[in-house]
This record gives structure tokens, sequence and C-alpha cells, in this order.
């Protein structure tokens, strides 16, 4: 990277910190803010409790609550594990703020795990540049950094929102940088790239689903590369994915058998694929679904492609041809994204699913911008992004023009640790129960129908108190339950 290309970048970057850092520690709320809450959640129980006391496996609630609901007299440990851990990701999007955390002494909250999450977003940016510098000139590279700087969805969710799917865009970006190099028949097969292509892989699986899906379209990649060349490099390739693989889910299954049996995990796996998967979806509302996502999150990168594609093809451009070396590109990046929605297509209704398409789609975009003239593709850039940021900003509004609902579940979270004593069972009627309102009461919150309904859950329970915090007239109602 040059230094102009480098100040360049550091320059976007601190203007995307400032289109930002408004939005940075208001109160968690919508568009899908549950999961920064979901993941303080989780850390704040290995913080109190001990990372090891939860054999550093993730949450869904606070477990002290939980506990109370599954003792262990009454609850086999898979019934338990079920209920107060969570297994649908691998752990290391956890792992990595909790060390941050402890190493600056600091109990997890929700502005230091933003923040993180902006630094990493930096430092993926970066590794997108490495990544689009193998397959385009350091014009196009740039603009597709910045690109990835300024989209609605990367301002968002590599900001505000942090859980897992966030998280693995760092070292999927770095395996793609790897990948590349060895894929590509220029020099590049040292040990150092065979090792970075190896560790990059078992991380990005240790990260996310994502991980096995980029895993699947490099053995393609390599299998199709193998059937016209037939190069001992492209079966090595193979084997080490698969170590890789193994390595990743191996670790994941020993930490996550600490707690629960194989047989039940396989279970509750299926489970969760079945609600999460493709079969038996309602199709064409799902796909419009995702249709909305992309336009929440990539609107303006889209117009902008539509636009070049279709001047670079009427003009004819000689130097808008798809190189080889973009179609690989093209195909690490994509393909991988392409498997994880069609296989996991009810998941892809979050439009924070749709954040891992941002690298195929600012490539491209660099590319094309690549095609115009230095004046003409600066102002196109600068376009674009003025609109991301417009566009950014009309999802999530800023402080002060949300008309208030950026303080709901803040308010409910703080009422129920006012009006909530330690030994009852909080429930919610009416009212949400999302992690944010966990997060903020510091108290699990069943939802239920109804007063009778809290009380038949208390006596099934053996339990012997609860609150039930309602709506009556527009304010807030605390009822205190006995059974």
């Amino acid at each position: 990277m040059s230094r102009s290309a480098l100040l360049a970048l550091v320059a976007a970057f601190a203007v995307s910190v400032a289109v930002r850092s408004p939005l940075i520690d208001r109160p968690l709320s919508a568009h899908h803010e549950y999961c920064t809450a979901f993941t303080l959640i989780a850390l704040t129980n290995w913080w109190e409790d001990g990372f090891a006391t939860h054999q550093g496996i993730p949450s869904g609630g606070f477990i002290r609550d939980g506990e109370v609901l599954f003792p262990a007299e009454r609850y086999d440990r898979n019934a338990r594990a079920v209920a107060l851990y969570y297994f649908s990701h691998p752990p290391l999007a956890y792992d990595l703020p909790y060390a941050l955390f402890v190493l600056f002494n600091t109990a997890p909250n929700a502005a230091g795990l933003q923040w993180m999450n902006i630094i990493f977003h930096l430092i993926t940016t970066v590794a997108f540049f490495f990544v689009l510098r193998l397959v385009l000139n350091e014009r196009g590279s740039l603009y597709g950094a910045v690109l990835y700087l300024f989209l609605p969805a990367t301002l968002w969710f590599h900001g505000n929102v942090y859980m897992s799917d966030m998280f693995v865009q760092v070292p999927w970006i770095f395996h793609l940088v790897f990948a590349l190099r060895l894929f590509q028949d220029n020099g590049h097969a040292s040990r150092r790239n065979w090792i970075g292509f190896a560790l990059t892989l078992f991380l990005v699986v240790y990260t996310s689903w994502l991980g096995a899906f980029a895993a699947l379209a490099g053995v393609l990649v390599a299998v199709m590369r193998w059937w016209r060349e037939a190069r001992s490099r492209l079966l090595s390739l193979i084997m080490l994915t698969g170590l890789a693989l193994v390595a990743a889910f191996g670790l994941t299954a020993w930490r996550f058998l600490q707690v629960i049996d194989a047989g039940a995990l396989l279970d509750h796996y299926a489970g969760r694929f079945a609600v999460r998967g493709s079969v038996g979806v309602d199709f064409w509302p799902t796909v419009k679904q995702v249709a909305v996502n992309y336009r929440i999150g990539f609107l303006p990168v889209i117009v902008l492609l539509v636009v070049l594609v279709l001047r670079n093809t009427l003009r004819k451009a000689k130097t808008s041809a798809f190189s080889g070396n973009l179609g690989l590109f093209a195909l690490l990046s994509g393909l991988p994204v392409l498997l994880d929605h069609l296989v996991l297509l009810q998941y892809a209704e979050h439009d924070f699913a749709a954040l891992k398409a941002a690298p195929f789609l600012c490539g491209l975009a660099g590319w094309q911008l690549s095609q115009l003239g230095a004046t003409w593709s600066r102002v196109a850039l600068g376009l674009t992004c003025l609109a991301s940021v417009l566009y950014f900003y009309r999802t999530n509004p800023l402080p002060g023009h949300d008309h208030g609902r950026y303080a709901q579940e803040q308010t409910v979270g703080a009422f129920i640790a006012t009006n909530a004593a330690a030994d009852e069972v909080v429930f919610g009627q009416g009212i949400s129960t999302e992690p944010q309102v966990v997060w903020y009461a510091r108290r699990n919150v069943i939802g239920v129908a109804g007063i009778e309904a809290a009380e038949n859950l208390l006596r099934e329970r053996d339990l012997q108190r609860g609150v039930v915090i309602s709506v009556n007239n527009g304010e807030l109602v605390a009822t205190h339950i006995t059974r």
C-alpha cells in the first residue's frame, strides 16, 4: 500500500467514525441491537462468575437467574444446558471481547464493545484493501475499501451491533488474502501463506458457520482448478482446509460437551436448523425479505454498480474485461455467501446476514470505478458514500430524531431493576422481553399471557415469589405474586 493510499484510507475511516459517534453508547434498542445486548449478557456472566465456571460457553440470559428455574436436582444436565447456554455459533466472537475487557480491567459495557467493533472495522478494511490489491490496481482497491467503510450495512454492523455474524468478517477477509495468494500462480506459495491460510480459516470456522461455507467454496474452486491443471498444491489446499475444519469444530465441540451430551447437542442443532434452514420455508416471502435486507444495507452501492455496468458495457470499455484473478475473487467472496443463504435461508431473513456480501459488492464496485477517469471516479465514489451515510441515518436516526424509540427498552429494563426483588422471578406481560430489556434490568424476563400463567409457572417450578411487569394506561406496573 502506498503512503497516499494509506493516508486516504485512514482519513476515510476517521470520517466514518465521525458519522457513527453520535450513535455510540446511546440506549440499545432497535435494528438488531439485541445482538449487542445478547453478547454483553454472556460476557457479564463470565465476568461476574468466572470464565471457567461456565466452561467458557456463551449464554442466552443471566445464568444465576436461569438456575433458579432449572435447578440441578430437578433437571438433567442436557435440559439445563439447552435452557441456560447458547450453542448456535462457535465461541470466538465472545472470547475476544471478553479477553479485551479483562485486559483493560473493565466490566463489559456497550460503548466498549461498540468501539472495539469499530476498531476491527478499520483492521478489516485494511485487510480488504490487500485482498483487492491482488486482483485490481491500487486506485480500484482503494475505492473498494472506502466503500466498505461507508455502506449502511458496514457502518451499522461494524459499529453499534456486535455478534458472531459481524466479527466473522475480520478473519474471513484476512483469509481471502491468503486464499487468493495460494490460488494465484504467481510465486506466493510460501510457508507463511500456507500457515496464514490454515490459521485464518480455522478462525473463521471458530467464529461462525460462514467458515464452513468459505471452506466448501475453497474446496469447490480447488476441484475446478484440479480438473484443469492437476497440480499437487491444490490437493494440499483441500487437505489443509479439512484440517482447519476439524480443528475448529473439534475445539468447539470439546468446549460445548463440557456441559451437554453429544446426542443432545446434535438434537439441539437439528432443531435450530429446522427454524433457520431452507427446508419447508415459505420461499418467495422469505426471498422478498432477503431482497429488502440487501436494499437496507447496500442500496447506494447496488445503484452504483448497475449504473457503471451499463455505462461501461454500452461504451465497450476495453479495460472492463473480467480478468481471471477478479473471477477468482468473485468466487471466493461470493460463493460462501450464496451457500450461506441457500442452506440457511430463514436465517438470511435477519438483515445482518447480508453483511457477508459486502466484500463481493465492494470489490466489484471498486473494479467498475477504476474504469472511469480519475475525476469522475472520485465524484461517483463521493456521491455513493454521501448517499450511504444519508441512507444509514434514515434507517438509524440520530438521537433526538428517533421519536423516543431508543429509550424504550432501557426504560422497561430500569423499571424492572427497581421493582423486582432478588428472590422474585420476573415475568413480562405485554412488554418487550428482548435481550436489551434483560441487559438493562440485569434480570431474565419471562413472557407470559397473564398473572395466572405466571402463578402456574411458579407452582410448576416450586418457586415462591414472582413479579409481573405490565402496562396499564401507558404506565409500567409491577404486580407482585406468591403461590
